[in-house]
């Protein structure tokens, strides 16, 4: 499957649109993803909760600790 490399995690996707443009004018082939977060959450219970109720919806969330 391979490996990538992330460089930064932006609230605006005109900060990461930037990074890459500053790595394309280095050379550098990059690009940007799209997430969708919720949270952060204070507790895992929290969590669990928004997490049971997206499931029901039909979703696949994934938990992950905040900040990532």
């Amino acid at each position: 499957m391979g490996y990538t490399l992330q460089l930064g995690l932006f609230n605006t996707t005109a900060n990461a649109e930037n990074l890459v443009r500053e790595l394309k004018n280095h050379g550098i082939e990059a690009h940007t993803e799209t997430r969708v977060q919720l949270g952060p959450f204070k507790t895992r219970s929290e969590a669990d909760e928004a997490s049971e109720k997206l499931r029901k919806l039909g979703y696949k969330p994934l938990l992950a600790p905040a900040g990532y």
